[in-house]
């Protein structure tokens, strides 16, 4: 795990990536389009879903009744989604879908055959396995198609912008953070919601992301963003928090588990917004403004940011100079 894995529980990567950072000046959209190019692998996986459907029904209030064949006299059929939900419940509440172990291999094991219905020879706790599979007939029956639907619009979406502005924008990203992306394909497994506030999350070994398609946060060019800001956490943000540790440590202050965050989320966001103006003539505000991402600690954050980095991203100072001032003003103790 990085150290930042007590921070957040989604919208997040663990572990460091294979790929070194480098210094070299901005590629072009072109440059990086004909030899580096991330790549994206898409996924609308069923049995990931209903494991993330699960979850969400245990973490949030839903009227199934109205939402799962509300046509139909299905009451024995919403009792065992409830007692599904119990079960998820008792065992994940308050557990995070990137950081703990059991979660992890869950996701990693249903991560297969996306057409796969059967549960048979997975290696999956006893319960969990009972609750996935007496609810399967009745989410593939009821809901599978429609959130299906949703996932894979939500792909041709993202898969048309990517196209048209991705190259430009990994480049800016790359040039801004001094990293490269990963060279390994990045899955991206698309559920229609995953059971936690924070949306989307990413694990790095392998690179693997889960986004959600269902949240009106990553429709339209929101989508775009979160694709990269979830595939930046796969090692292009080593480079700022190695960074801001090296002043954290020669100054001998605690570890700061959000200002490197606030930074990516910063960064990804003025990238995809200066190109998508400059390539598309369209105007965009990033996520994290939008979305009040800048709250309680993260507002002096935003602060630090706008009064050090930002000159940095506009070439007025180095990666060093803006993460030593940044730092230089984080509380003593």
């Amino acid at each position: 795990m990085r150290r930042w894995s007590a921070f957040l529980g989604a919208c997040m990567a663990c572990g460091l990536a294979s790929t070194v950072p480098f210094a070299a000046p901005a590629a072009s959209g072109a440059e990086v389009a004909q030899s580096s190019r991330v790549t994206f692998q898409y996924h609308s996986n069923f049995l990931l879903n209903l494991h993330h459907f699960l979850l969400d029904i245990a973490a949030n209030e839903r009227d199934l009744a109205r939402e799962v064949c509300p046509q139909e006299k299905n009451g024995i059929e919403i009792e065992i989604l409830r007692a599904a939900a119990s079960t998820y419940r008792a065992r994940f509440a308050h557990k995070s879908l990137l950081f703990d172990p059991e979660l992890f291999k869950i996701k990693e094991t249903l991560s297969g055959d996306d057409a796969r219905r059967s549960i048979g020879g997975l290696d999956l706790p006893p319960e969990v396995a009972d609750a996935l599979g007496t609810t399967a007939p009745i989410y593939e029956r009821c809901l599978w198609s429609a959130q299906d639907r949703s996932n894979r619009d939500w792909i041709a979406a993202v898969q048309a912008l990517d196209a048209t502005y991705g190259a430009e924008i990994q480049a800016g990203i790359e040039h801004d953070l001094a990293h490269e992306f990963t060279k390994d394909p990045v899955r991206v497994d698309v559920v229609v919601v995953t059971g936690d506030r924070n949306g989307a999350y990413t694990s790095d070994r392998p690179p693997h992301a889960v986004l959600p398609s269902g949240r009106a946060d990553y429709q339209g060019l929101a989508a775009l963003e979160m694709l990269y800001h979830e595939s930046s956490h796969v090692g292009v943000t080593d480079a700022v928090e190695a960074a801001i540790d090296a002043e954290i440590t020669a100054t001998h202050r605690p570890p700061d588990h959000s200002l490197w965050h606030a930074v990516q989320f910063y960064t990804v966001g003025a990238v995809v917004r200066n190109v998508l103006k400059e390539h598309g003539n369209l105007d965009y505000e990033p996520y994290a403004e939008k979305n009040g991402v800048y709250r309680g600690a993260w507002s002096d954050d935003k602060a630090l940011i706008v009064k050090y980095w930002l000159p940095y991203l506009r070439g007025e100072s180095d990666m060093a100079t803006a993460a030593k001032a940044m730092v230089d003003e984080l509380p003593p103790g």
